[in-house]
């Protein structure tokens, strides 16, 4: 019988050559001599004796000893799809899951070809390959950050398109317990100088179990109209001195850092360091949290039932909620205004507590209790900026390098939200038509009250309805009329 044409390619190392000819029968190397090359089956560790032979001159290979198995036509196929099932994991940075990689790479495949790749076969190949991609992980944030900082990790913050970094440094000491990373690209450093509102919030379940952090603290602007995340901060702690390291650390990257407002959900220690390193900046807290938190005090001091079953008082508790729509010199004249429709229709004895629980807790807090015509109400932008966050990296307490992959994925997606913005593009859909129905409300409200042509107390009986949602969620009621749209809380 005459001899095939050899073939040979590369095994699953780089100097380990498979010889066929062919016909599905592939041979290793057992011999080299000066004219002929003698082979064995590549299955010859698994019982299979079968032999072959290479003429060197002719450059043609002839079968000995029999195969006591199937020949394999794909086994070629099979070699090059799993060096590039490899390569892929090993170039991923951003923490795609394994099943998610080998799933999409199988789709491009044969059904027979990708019946080969099962999750048994390659699972411990794709850990290992991931493995090698990372250093180990670090004891501690101040670890990270040296780590991040050298030339062979530095890759990890390296943006999607190759031009900026993400990384900026470690702020803090580690005596005061104030250490915190933060990621902003360049570019979006070079943004944060421009914008007129920012949105802090922090975030708790995607946060890495190691190294030991308290929250992932996210700054996020309205741009536009739409959200645009631009700055992400790993914290070890979240008390003020941590959040002025932070805040001050940016105000020295960017000189010109100096919004208009700045939105925080009524976290003390976040408000306080927003106020020492941004004087200039109107602090204002959120509506919803505030008419959630409210309202949930209501139902503690047992109002619900109550105003389950009189909507009298239901209103009341709606017009307290509201008190952040007037502005701050107006909001104690507004609460002594319900005070006397209280006394008035009898519940002074039932609703002298939840008063005197505003006149504590939110009487020293009024300027950065309203909201009186800001643009934004609600600090739902950052929240929505937690969602994000949330749809990059699905699972709660993530590897920590797949957390700062999701970064980078999130920083190219703002930066290019953030261009087709400033081309006029619309990024997402506009906001529902009862948030703004109730901007329309409450701007045609507050014109009124501007005018004199309606009193504070009327103001917040016409007003409420924006928090409705807010004011139902503290209760733990629902009302026929109620609706979640019907708030600021979308």
């Amino acid at each position: 019988m005459a001899g095939l044409p050899v073939n040979i390619f590369q095994g699953r190392s780089e100097n380990f050559m498979i010889f066929h000819g062919n016909d599905g029968w592939h041979y290793n190397l057992r011999e080299q001599r000066p004219a002929r090359l003698r082979l064995q089956c590549r299955h010859y560790k698994g019982g299979c004796r079968a032999t072959a032979s290479v003429d060197l001159a002719s450059e043609t290979l002839s079968h000995g000893q029999p195969h006591n198995h199937h020949p394999d036509m794909l086994l070629e196929e099979d070699m090059d799809l799993r060096r590039h099932i490899i390569h892929v994991v090993k170039t991923d940075i951003y923490g795609t899951k394994l099943r998610t990689i080998l799933n999409q790479i199988k789709f491009q495949q044969s059904p027979e070809l990708s019946s080969r790749f099962r999750r048994v076969r390659m699972q411990s190949a794709m850990y290992e390959a991931r493995a090698s991609n990372y250093p180990c992980i670090p004891e501690s944030l101040i670890q990270l950050g040296v780590l991040l900082g050298m030339p062979n990790t530095r890759r990890l913050c390296e943006t999607v398109d190759k031009q900026d970094y993400i990384f900026q440094g470690i702020v803090g000491d580690a005596q005061n317990k104030t250490i915190a990373l933060v990621f902003v690209s360049g570019r979006m450093l070079q943004f944060l100088g421009t914008v007129t509102n920012i949105h802090g919030d922090g975030t708790f379940k995607k946060r890495s179990r190691k190294p030991k952090m308290a929250q992932i603290f996210n700054l996020t602007t309205n741009h536009g109209g739409y959200v645009v995340p631009v700055v992400r901060v790993l914290m070890l702690r979240r008390h003020e001195e941590a959040y002025v390291c932070v805040l001050s650390f940016l105000k020295l990257l960017v000189p010109n850092w100096a919004p208009e407002r700045v939105h925080c959900d009524f976290e003390r220690a976040q408000m306080n360091a927003f106020k020492r390193v941004l004087p200039m900046s109107r602090i204002v807290g959120c509506l919803w949290h505030y008419g959630a938190a409210s309202s949930l005090k209501a139902s503690k001091l047992g109002l619900a039932p109550i105003a389950e079953e009189n909507d009298e008082v239901k209103t009341f508790i709606r017009c307290i909620a509201g008190l952040p729509l007037l502005p701050p010199d107006r909001i104690w004249t507004g609460l002594l205004d319900i005070w006397a429709e209280v006394e008035e229709a009898g519940w002074a004895d039932t609703l002298w507590p939840f008063f005197k629980y505003f006149e504590s807790e939110w009487k020293p807090r009024i300027q950065e209790l309203s909201v009186f015509e800001s643009p934004e109400r609600t600090n739902n932008i950052a929240e929505s900026d937690n969602g994000s966050l949330a749809s990059v990296i699905p699972q709660n307490r993530p590897n920590i390098w797949h957390l700062i992959g999701a970064f980078v994925k999130l920083e190219h997606l703002a930066y290019s939200d953030k261009l087709a913005i400033d081309r006029g593009d619309a990024v997402t859909a506009s906001k529902k038509w009862r948030a703004k129905l109730n901007d329309k409300r409450v701007k045609r409200l507050t014109g009124l009250l501007n005018n004199g042509q309606i009193t504070v107390s009327r103001f917040l009986h016409e007003s409420f309805y924006v928090i409705l949602a807010a004011v139902h969620y503290g209760l733990h009621v629902r009302n026929e009329n109620d609706s979640d749209s019907d708030s600021d809380h979308d």
